[in-house]
């Protein structure tokens, strides 16, 4: 079985790998989509389609705002891509991807592309030039050469939870079905709020894998770490129902200054790195799964409006609900 690379230098990996069934399903519920012009869901299977062919999965950075998420994400990726601010910075969710250049683009609501200067991100993906998205950009991706993503491995920055700007915590739960995986960035006060608890109890009923990471550890002493990393610990055992894991304590700007005592770094490239090569098959194979079962009725519920609404004739309507309905079958034998 031969795989290729892309001009990117991403691997692409045979549709094989993951399943042929399942890509073609999502082929399929793309061509339906494009059928009754449900433009979300032939994106959404398009994008799913093409990143399960490419062996890409999301691993995605939540939390309360002002976690530090962005810095963390610029610390692993080596760089400082990303903006980061004292003020709640980051707006649209911003998928960080392997690229042998540096690059970014965006995506507009009418679902084209857009090059633009990766100097110039800010303009697109932050509450300063953009607050709440009002751009209306329904998409950024950024490509840096980091070895960490070379395998698979994408990195989400989304909006911090519980800011003044309530679009952000929406946005965050609207990306939550297309997450893989999550990287849980806490604090020492508190260790979790509210709708970040919120959170990652609905990841956790969809994804096994949750990478906890207690950031801005600098500016805290033991005590208080020590303590937010038993309260997390404990908290999220009785919620999820299963162990949390370790908490990694790091402080994401002492790294990117190339100061301080490394701390858990180690462990957690580690961590990161472990969960490519041993779920990266898991996590796009899931990520296919419910992704078809999420779309499939999604456009069910679009025909059943639509045959309400419209008054299409019965047995057009009832076809493609029953092609809609063999796919998702299809999809629970594989």
């Amino acid at each position: 079985m031969c795989s290729e690379k892309f001009d990117d230098g991403t691997l692409t990996l045979p549709a094989e790998s993951i399943g042929a069934g399942a890509v073609r399903n999502l082929q399929r519920l793309a061509e339906l989509a494009a059928e009754l012009g449900a433009d979300q869901v032939v994106q959404e299977a398009s994008d799913l389609s093409a990143r399960a062919s490419e062996g890409r999965f999301f691993l995605a950075c939540i939390g309360q705002f002002k976690r530090g998420k962005s810095t963390l994400i610029n610390a692993l990726i080596g760089e400082p891509v990303l903006p980061s601010g004292f003020i709640p910075v980051t707006a649209v969710p911003t998928i960080v991807r392997f690229g042998e250049q540096r690059a970014a683009r965006i995506r507009r609501q009418s679902g084209e592309w857009q090059e633009v200067p990766l100097a110039e991100l800010s303009r697109y993906v932050s509450e300063e030039y953009n607050p709440e998205n009002t751009l209306g950009i329904a998409g950024v991706e950024v490509f840096v050469p980091a070895p960490l993503l070379k395998d698979g491995m994408c990195l989400v920055d989304t909006p911090g939870l519980g800011s003044v700007f309530a679009g952000n915590t929406a946005s965050t739960e609207d990306f939550l079905p297309r997450i893989d995986a999550g990287l849980v960035v806490i604090g020492a006060d508190p260790p979790l709020a509210g709708e970040e608890l919120k959170l990652v109890e609905a990841g956790g009923r969809q994804v096994r894998d949750m990478i906890l990471v207690l950031n801005k550890a600098d500016r805290t002493t033991d005590v208080e770490r020590a303590a937010a990393v038993s309260f997390t610990g404990e908290l999220l055992e009785r919620r999820l129902q299963r162990d949390p894991g370790p908490v990694y304590q790091v402080s994401a700007q002492e790294r990117l200054e190339g100061r301080g005592p490394e701390r858990d770094w180690g462990r957690l490239i580690l961590a990161l790195q472990q969960l490519t090569l041993d779920s990266s098959y898991r996590l796009v194979r899931d990520a296919c799964e419910r992704g078809i079962k999420r779309l499939s009725e999604l456009l069910l519920a679009i025909i059943a409006e639509e045959r309400e609404a419209l008054c299409r004739p019965i047995s057009e309507s009832e076809q493609r609900v029953a092609s809609t309905k063999e796919i998702i079958a299809s999809a629970e034998r594989s």
